[in-house]
């Protein structure tokens, strides 16, 4: 009995995993010139890598089957295995719809199924047009063959039966209390931090094996939910009208720079700072001797004291600090391959200036689809937590920041030069489960997190005594970012500027001596680095629309950010915070007469954002 119960819901499990690969297989097939340079090997692999996205769609689409064989097995009526075998009828036809339709609009738009699919799916008249009448009706026959087959091998080979089987009341009690657990972590991908997401699936340097390894269902449900929380585009003014606008918004009066960098092509050096806030800093007018270290390279480098993240997650801020793109209020552009594939990215710029790249986390990139964005765009080295070697202590989120930058001097001493070595941090984010070094003593609520800088600067300290050693030192340019701002001591609002201050300092042997030690309190964003970099190796930077380079002295001083009720526009002369529903909970201007042209700006460059995201 025990072997009937759960026997059929593990044949339920063993077929949508058979489809799964089913369907992947024919989409690789049907896209085998894609390969490429791909070896045998690494194809085969994208059917393992596939398991944890394909076990995680399968449990959802198994609480159905659990549900009616748990009704079927307490009511004994024959009725609910007809319920099941009409539902499961439903959802083969729906999954070889979804098969073959992906054929076609991947050779369209070298996508999977996704909601802006869906959404074209949802206008019969385009779809009439647009397709051919043979497309149409081999997609909707085919997928009507392939039903009935899979039907007859689901009755008799999965179900079995036609009426169901009285069981013991101690065998549903079993079945109820563990199988939901079962599914649950099915569903999550294991007891591991972080839930999984479509970057579990990415593994390889040719992207559309990364894209046959996602599961098409998981990647659709994904994709829907990601956008409803989007929302729809703010729509306030005319598109071009508003376009205009962002332009005038943008554009500097003169296309100039100032020439910072010592060489034309110097080694880049990325940190991206986990959670850093402006506060903690003493030369950004924040408490003093919390980062010692970094107040000293601050004398040694440029620092911009004013400048603000674009967002309030780590994947916004990747997705502003690499490609320039400003975060959105309730969604990141990053966790959505096919919208992040739109967007530059610093790294193919430098790689076609002739750098080698490289992006290094101790944790686990899987943490808001990171892990993918950061294949799609070609790093040539990426390594993540699950890549150090296993000496290496690692808390609760991977490797601490000390072995995070051991690990970076190893990789670069075999490293081609120029390089453009990026790597993130992660000991400033909780549960703080670093080494313990020193208790400042002081912080409040707030005190395990002004202990955690402490220690991450103390970290970024042995890092730059390690690289003095290195041959490559005298010719690298370092820049410190943070992906987003913390709570700090001084409890700002979340949702005002004073809170989303962030550090944006350059320094290191390949800065000028004539600008080292300078500060810069202007205002400027996280996506400004885009341009302000590229601007120095003499590389275009206008795909990075939203990014201004700082170096230059016309360029207008402004920044942006977004929350989940709205957005703010802050500039030298005062800010506004301003609601969707046209409150403005936050403002600070010198002349009242500027309110009205901050909130319109305000809006005029957070309307440019959503509909840009919901274009893509």
């Amino acid at each position: 009995m025990v072997k009937s119960l759960f026997g059929t819901l593990l044949r339920h499990y063993l077929l949508w995993m058979v489809l799964f690969a089913a369907g992947r297989l024919i989409f690789l097939l049907w896209n085998r010139e894609e390969i490429g340079d791909s070896d045998f090997s690494e194809v085969l692999l994208s059917f393992f890598y596939s398991l944890y996205l394909d076990t995680a769609m399968a449990c959802y689409l198994l609480s159905i089957p659990f549900l009616l064989l748990l009704i079927a097995a307490i009511s004994q009526k024959a009725v609910i295995y007809q319920v099941m075998r009409w539902t499961h009828a439903i959802l083969f036809y729906l999954f070889f719809v979804m098969t073959i339709s992906e054929l076609s609009i991947y050779d369209e738009w070298h996508t999977k199924l996704n909601y802006k699919a869906l959404w074209f799916f949802g206008n019969p008249s385009e779809v009439f047009n647009t397709a051919s009448a043979w497309q149409i009706i081999s997609s909707l026959g085919g997928s009507f063959l392939l039903t009935i087959v899979t039907l007859i091998l689901y009755r008799k080979i999965v179900l079995r039966h036609n009426m169901p089987e009285r069981k013991p009341y101690w065998l549903l009690a079993v079945y109820t209390l563990t199988i939901p657990i079962v599914l649950a972590v099915g569903i999550r991908g294991g007891f591991q931090t972080i839930p999984i997401n479509i970057a579990d699936a990415y593994y390889s340097k040719n992207n559309f094996l990364n894209t046959v390894s996602v599961n098409s269902m998981f990647n659709l449900a994904s994709s829907c939910i990601e956008n409803s929380k989007a929302g729809e585009p703010l729509k306030l003014f005319p598109d071009e009208e508003n376009n205009k606008y962002f332009a005038e918004i943008m554009t500097a009066e003169k296309d100039t720079t100032l020439r910072v960098f010592r060489d034309d092509k110097p080694n880049i050096v990325l940190v991206v700072l986990e959670g850093w806030s402006a506060d903690m800093i003493a030369s950004c007018n924040g408490y003093a001797d919390v980062t010692p270290v970094f107040d000293s390279l601050c004398n040694q480098g440029i620092l911009f004291t004013q400048c603000y993240a674009s967002g309030s997650l780590s994947d916004q801020g990747m997705a502003a600090v690499f490609s320039a793109f400003p975060a959105q209020s309730k969604t990141s552009i990053i966790t959505q391959p096919d919208k992040y594939e739109h967007l530059p990215c610093l790294n193919k710029n430098l790689k076609a200036a002739g750098y080698s790249t490289s992006f290094i986390f101790g944790g686990q990139l899987s943490y808001g689809n990171i892990r993918s964005y950061m294949y799609f765009n070609e790093f040539d080295k990426i390594i993540e937590g699950e890549d150090f070697d296993a000496s290496v202590p690692q808390g609760k989120l991977g490797a601490h920041d000390e072995y995070l930058y051991q690990k970076q001097i190893a990789e670069l001493k075999t490293t081609k030069e120029p390089f453009f070595a990026s790597m993130f941090t992660l000991s400033t984010h909780g549960p703080y489960d670093y080494e313990k070094r020193k208790d400042l003593g002081w912080g409040d609520k707030e005190r395990d997190y002004v202990n955690s800088v402490h220690y991450a600067d103390a970290c970024i300290g042995e890092f730059i005594s390690a690289a003095r050693k290195e041959k490559w030192f005298d010719r690298t340019v370092f820049i410190f970012v943070s992906d987003h701002s913390h709570n700090s001591p001084k409890n700002f609002s979340f949702n005002e500027p004073a809170y989303r201050r962030i550090p944006l300092l350059f320094c290191g042997p390949a800065i000028d001596s004539l600008y080292r030690g300078m500060k810069m309190d202007f205002i400027a964003s996280q996506t400004d680095l885009a341009a302000t970099l590229l601007g120095q190796l003499n590389l275009k930077s206008d795909e990075f629309i939203y990014s201004k380079n700082l170096f230059n002295p016309f360029a207008k001083r402004h920044a942006y950010y977004a929350y989940e009720q709205g957005a703010a526009w802050i500039e030298d002369n005062g800010y506004v915070v301003w609601n969707y529903d046209n409150t403005v909970p936050y403002r600070n201007f010198s002349n009242p007469s500027d309110s009205t042209q901050l909130i319109k700006r305000a809006q005029t460059f957070t309307q440019k954002v959503t509909t840009q995201y919901a274009r893509y």
